[in-house]
Formats: structure tokens, sequence, C-alpha cells
């Protein structure tokens, strides 16, 4: 990866890879991931390094892109919004691959390729305010807050014990079964709610 042709927008990419969706409706489908770079937030429990990246344009994205065997291609972060796709996506859809998009919802969609939104609110800070899924990282004794977010459907995800200082090590692929069973006690006495788990840490997958 590289940038090589200065004609079209530059993104900050942290990875491009070949995996299944690990959560929510769409678990178990094989996707396209295009991690963008940096995010507005430090949740002293995410479990992805997203500060490192190499500025990309969209041909070699493209590029990156072209022998996977999925037309659908997930934008993830980091903060995917922190950085407008608009010429990126475009050229997705023109391609004919299918978009989808996972966020904190703290920044507006510039553009309507996505068939698919998926919000993970952590504060009331929102300007998505409908989307088709919502997915509320839930800890132990907690309870998940859409924050008034207007959903198809709305998930919880149980918290692993997982500090961005982790990252790399083993402890990033650890899953709490207790807290698992905490959300599934929860989502059993609140049916609104539906219970999602990190496949990719069940398997030690992306």
């Amino acid at each position: 990866m590289g940038n090589t042709n200065k004609s079209s927008n530059l993104y900050k990419i942290n990875d491009i890879f070949y995996s299944i969706q690990a959560e929510g409706l769409h678990t178990g489908t094989p996707a396209i991931f295009i991690r963008f770079s940096n995010c507005n937030l430090r949740c002293e429990f995410c479990d992805t390094e997203f500060l490192s990246g190499i500025d990309m344009n969209v041909s070699e994205i493209m590029n990156n892109i072209e022998n996977f065997p999925s037309k659908r291609v997930v934008f993830t972060g980091g903060e995917p919004l922190l950085q407008d796709s608009t010429e990126l996506a475009k050229k997705l859809y023109d391609e004919g691959y299918k978009l989808y998009l996972e966020t904190n919802g703290m920044y507006e969609i510039k553009h309507n390729y996505f068939s698919w939104i998926a919000v993970s609110p952590k504060n009331d800070k929102i300007k998505i305010k409908k989307c088709d899924e919502v997915k509320c990282v839930v800890g132990m004794g907690e309870t998940p807050n859409s924050y008034g977010i207007k959903a198809d459907h709305y998930f919880v995800s149980p918290k692993n014990p997982t500090h961005n200082e982790d990252i790399g090590k083993e402890s990033a692929n650890f899953f709490d079964v207790n807290v698992a069973k905490y959300c599934h006690e929860y989502v059993m006495n609140n049916p609104k709610w539906k219970l999602t788990l990190q496949t990719n840490k069940i398997l030690g997958t992306q």
C-alpha cells in the first residue's frame, strides 16, 4: 500500500482486510473491511488499534480489494465519518459494491451510498438520529442507552476488559464469558434488545 497517484482525495487507512461480519444482524456474512484511521473518542474498552495508517487514494484502495470475492464493503474505524468518503463511496457503488457503515453517530453522513448504517453510541452528542441498527457496548451491571436513536434493530454487545494500551497483546483477544452471560440475562428481560457477540473474539480471527 502507498500513494502513487495524487489526482484524487487521500484517505488515511489503518487496515484493509477480508473477514466475516462479527457482530449485529449480518453476523457471519463475508465482507471487505476498510478501517479508517483515527477516532474522536478514546474509549478505555476499545479493542482496536486505529491511530496508525497510511494515505491512500481511491485507485489504491480499489486495487487492494479487487481480488476479494465479496461485494460487501464495511467502512469502520476508528471513526470513518471523520473523513469525507464521498469519492471512495461513489466509486465502490459504481463498481457494484454494497456499502455498510459502522460509526459512533457523532458526525453527519455526507452522501447516500450506504445501504446499511450501524451506530454504536457512546454519549448524547449524536448527529445520526435514525439508522438500521444500534449496538451498545455493555459491561457488568450496565444498561444500554440508545440516546433516542430510532433503529430497526437494537443490540447489546458484551464489553471486554481490553484497554487501548493492551492492543497487540494477548489480552486483545480476550472474551469475558461472565459479561456475555450478564448481557444474555438483560436481553431476556428486555426483549427490545438482541444479544450480539464478537465472533472474531470467540474464533480468534480478525
